[in-house]
Protein backbone atom coordinates (compact mmCIF):
# COMPACT_ATOMS: atom_id res chain seq x y z
CA UNK A 1 0.00 0.00 0.00
CA UNK A 2 0.81 3.76 -0.96
CA UNK A 3 2.32 5.61 2.03
CA UNK A 4 2.41 9.74 1.83
CA UNK A 5 4.43 11.50 4.01
CA UNK A 6 3.85 15.76 3.75
CA UNK A 7 7.04 17.43 3.49
CA UNK A 8 8.60 20.90 4.56
CA UNK A 9 11.92 21.43 3.60
CA UNK A 10 12.82 24.46 5.61
CA UNK A 11 13.32 24.54 9.42
CA UNK A 12 10.16 26.36 10.86
CA UNK A 13 11.93 30.12 11.48
CA UNK A 14 13.55 29.52 8.12
CA UNK A 15 10.92 31.55 6.05
CA UNK A 16 10.18 34.66 8.78
CA UNK A 17 10.40 37.58 8.26
CA UNK A 18 7.33 36.90 5.57
CA UNK A 19 5.84 33.70 7.85
CA UNK A 20 6.35 33.19 10.83
CA UNK A 21 6.94 30.01 12.81
CA UNK A 22 3.85 30.07 14.51
CA UNK A 23 2.26 29.61 10.78
CA UNK A 24 4.86 27.35 9.38
CA UNK A 25 3.97 25.00 12.48
CA UNK A 26 0.25 25.36 12.41
CA UNK A 27 0.12 25.02 8.42
CA UNK A 28 2.35 22.07 8.14
CA UNK A 29 1.76 20.50 11.10
CA UNK A 30 -2.05 20.68 11.41
CA UNK A 31 -2.88 21.49 7.14
CA UNK A 32 -0.73 19.85 5.42
CA UNK A 33 -0.23 16.67 7.58
CA UNK A 34 -3.39 16.14 7.84
CA UNK A 35 -4.13 15.66 4.59
CA UNK A 36 -1.47 12.97 4.23
CA UNK A 37 -2.36 11.13 7.07
CA UNK A 38 -6.52 11.66 5.89
CA UNK A 39 -5.04 10.46 2.15
CA UNK A 40 -3.52 7.18 3.62
CA UNK A 41 -6.75 6.09 5.19
CA UNK A 42 -9.00 6.82 2.33
CA UNK A 43 -6.54 4.56 0.07
CA UNK A 44 -6.64 1.38 1.82
CA UNK A 45 -8.75 -1.13 0.24
CA UNK A 46 -9.06 0.52 -3.01
CA UNK A 47 -7.48 0.41 -6.51
CA UNK A 48 -5.24 3.86 -5.79
CA UNK A 49 -3.46 1.99 -2.99
CA UNK A 50 -0.50 0.97 -5.22
CA UNK A 51 -0.32 4.52 -7.60
CA UNK A 52 1.73 7.52 -6.91
CA UNK A 53 0.49 10.82 -6.05
CA UNK A 54 0.04 11.89 -9.67
CA UNK A 55 -2.02 8.98 -10.80
CA UNK A 56 -4.11 8.97 -7.42
CA UNK A 57 -4.90 12.60 -8.82
CA UNK A 58 -5.67 12.20 -12.34
CA UNK A 59 -7.40 9.33 -11.92
CA UNK A 60 -9.91 10.00 -9.03
CA UNK A 61 -10.32 13.97 -10.68
CA UNK A 62 -13.99 14.27 -11.02
CA UNK A 63 -14.60 10.41 -9.74
CA UNK A 64 -13.84 10.60 -6.41
CA UNK A 65 -13.95 13.69 -4.44
CA UNK A 66 -12.67 12.81 -1.01
CA UNK A 67 -9.72 10.96 -2.64
CA UNK A 68 -8.42 13.51 -4.86
CA UNK A 69 -9.10 16.43 -2.53
CA UNK A 70 -6.47 15.14 -0.35
CA UNK A 71 -4.31 14.11 -3.08
CA UNK A 72 -4.60 17.04 -4.85
CA UNK A 73 -3.64 19.22 -1.33
CA UNK A 74 -0.59 16.94 -0.31
CA UNK A 75 0.84 17.61 -3.67
CA UNK A 76 -0.38 21.22 -3.75
CA UNK A 77 1.28 21.94 -0.13
CA UNK A 78 4.55 19.74 -1.29
CA UNK A 79 4.77 21.83 -4.23
CA UNK A 80 4.53 25.55 -2.41
CA UNK A 81 6.91 24.60 0.11
CA UNK A 82 9.33 24.25 -2.32
CA UNK A 83 8.60 27.65 -4.17
CA UNK A 84 9.77 29.14 -1.10
CA UNK A 85 12.82 30.97 0.09
CA UNK A 86 13.79 34.30 1.72
CA UNK A 87 15.38 36.30 -1.07
CA UNK A 88 16.73 39.68 -1.75
CA UNK A 89 17.07 38.95 -5.52
CA UNK A 90 15.36 41.81 -7.65
CA UNK A 91 15.22 39.52 -10.80
CA UNK A 92 15.14 35.60 -10.92
CA UNK A 93 18.33 33.65 -12.45
CA UNK A 94 19.13 32.64 -16.32
CA UNK A 95 17.06 31.28 -18.49
CA UNK A 96 13.97 31.90 -16.02
CA UNK A 97 14.68 35.67 -16.39
CA UNK A 98 14.88 36.19 -20.16
CA UNK A 99 12.07 34.19 -20.12
CA UNK A 100 9.99 36.81 -17.70
CA UNK A 101 11.92 39.75 -19.78
CA UNK A 102 10.60 38.49 -23.14
CA UNK A 103 7.46 37.79 -22.20
CA UNK A 104 6.21 40.70 -19.75
CA UNK A 105 8.62 43.16 -20.34
CA UNK A 106 9.77 43.57 -16.77
CA UNK A 107 10.63 40.95 -13.67
CA UNK A 108 8.37 44.24 -11.74
CA UNK A 109 5.45 43.52 -14.92
CA UNK A 110 5.38 40.06 -14.22
CA UNK A 111 5.42 40.56 -10.52
CA UNK A 112 2.73 43.05 -11.06
CA UNK A 113 1.03 40.47 -12.97
CA UNK A 114 1.62 37.74 -10.64
CA UNK A 115 -0.28 39.77 -8.19
CA UNK A 116 -3.06 41.10 -9.71
CA UNK A 117 -4.24 37.38 -10.54
CA UNK A 118 -3.58 36.16 -6.90
CA UNK A 119 -5.64 39.03 -5.76
CA UNK A 120 -8.29 38.10 -8.37
CA UNK A 121 -8.91 35.11 -6.37
CA UNK A 122 -12.25 35.51 -4.55
CA UNK A 123 -12.47 32.61 -2.43
CA UNK A 124 -9.88 29.77 -1.14
CA UNK A 125 -7.53 28.00 -3.94
CA UNK A 126 -4.24 28.41 -5.16
CA UNK A 127 -2.35 31.29 -7.52
CA UNK A 128 0.06 29.61 -10.25
CA UNK A 129 2.60 30.02 -12.42
CA UNK A 130 2.19 27.75 -15.31
CA UNK A 131 4.34 26.20 -18.57
CA UNK A 132 2.28 25.20 -21.10
CA UNK A 133 2.31 25.79 -24.86
CA UNK A 134 6.22 27.27 -24.89
CA UNK A 135 4.93 30.26 -22.10
CA UNK A 136 4.50 31.46 -18.52
CA UNK A 137 1.07 32.28 -17.38
CA UNK A 138 -0.77 32.58 -14.21
CA UNK A 139 -4.22 30.60 -13.16
CA UNK A 140 -5.59 30.52 -10.32
CA UNK A 141 -7.62 27.34 -8.56
CA UNK A 142 -10.70 27.10 -6.53
CA UNK A 143 -9.93 24.81 -3.36
CA UNK A 144 -8.04 21.72 -3.94
CA UNK A 145 -7.92 21.83 -7.96
CA UNK A 146 -4.48 21.61 -8.92
CA UNK A 147 -2.02 20.87 -11.89
CA UNK A 148 -1.31 17.36 -12.30
CA UNK A 149 -3.07 15.74 -15.04
CA UNK A 150 -3.21 19.14 -17.21
CA UNK A 151 -1.70 20.34 -19.95
CA UNK A 152 0.51 22.33 -18.14
CA UNK A 153 3.69 22.61 -15.78
CA UNK A 154 3.67 23.76 -12.46
CA UNK A 155 6.39 26.29 -12.00
CA UNK A 156 5.59 27.95 -8.96
CA UNK A 157 2.58 28.07 -6.71
CA UNK A 158 0.99 30.59 -3.62
CA UNK A 159 -1.37 29.13 -1.76
CA UNK A 160 -4.39 31.53 -1.06
CA UNK A 161 -5.79 29.62 1.84
CA UNK A 162 -6.71 31.49 5.14
CA UNK A 163 -4.32 29.51 7.41
CA UNK A 164 -1.23 30.26 4.94
CA UNK A 165 -1.51 33.94 5.76
CA UNK A 166 -4.00 34.59 8.54
CA UNK A 167 -1.66 34.65 11.56
CA UNK A 168 0.74 36.78 10.26
CA UNK A 169 -1.50 38.91 8.04
CA UNK A 170 -4.92 38.72 9.63
CA UNK A 171 -7.38 39.92 6.61
CA UNK A 172 -4.34 41.71 4.52
CA UNK A 173 -4.03 39.18 1.91
CA UNK A 174 -3.12 41.29 -0.28
CA UNK A 175 0.27 42.01 1.93
CA UNK A 176 1.44 38.85 1.80
CA UNK A 177 0.66 37.88 -1.51
CA UNK A 178 2.87 40.94 -2.44
CA UNK A 179 5.58 39.68 0.50
CA UNK A 180 5.44 36.36 -1.03
CA UNK A 181 6.34 37.27 -4.40
CA UNK A 182 8.71 40.18 -3.61
CA UNK A 183 11.10 38.19 -1.09
CA UNK A 184 9.91 34.96 -0.36
CA UNK A 185 9.96 32.98 -3.48
CA UNK A 186 12.50 30.69 -4.47
CA UNK A 187 13.89 31.69 -8.21
CA UNK A 188 16.37 28.46 -8.38
CA UNK A 189 13.46 26.11 -8.33
CA UNK A 190 11.65 27.97 -10.65
CA UNK A 191 14.29 28.28 -12.84
CA UNK A 192 15.20 24.55 -12.99
CA UNK A 193 11.90 23.90 -13.47
CA UNK A 194 11.65 26.30 -16.88
CA UNK A 195 15.19 25.32 -17.85
CA UNK A 196 14.02 21.82 -17.84
CA UNK A 197 11.37 22.55 -20.52
CA UNK A 198 13.49 24.83 -22.28
CA UNK A 199 15.78 22.06 -22.81
CA UNK A 200 12.92 19.56 -23.68
CA UNK A 201 11.13 21.73 -26.15
CA UNK A 202 8.70 22.70 -24.05
CA UNK A 203 6.93 19.61 -23.74
CA UNK A 204 4.97 19.56 -20.60
CA UNK A 205 7.30 16.74 -18.03
CA UNK A 206 7.48 15.92 -14.57
CA UNK A 207 5.23 17.89 -12.29
CA UNK A 208 7.79 17.61 -9.31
Amino acid sequence: MSSFQATFPHKDSELEPILSAETVSYHYGKHHCGYAKKLGALLENTLFADQSLDEIIVQSRGKNPQIFNNAAQLFNHDFYWKCLKISTAETPPEPFRSVVVGQFGSFEDFANQYAETANAMFASGWSWLIWENGKLSFINTANAETIPGTAAVAVCVIDLWEHAYYIDYRHDRALYISKIIRNGLNWEFCNNIVANQLATNSQPGDHR
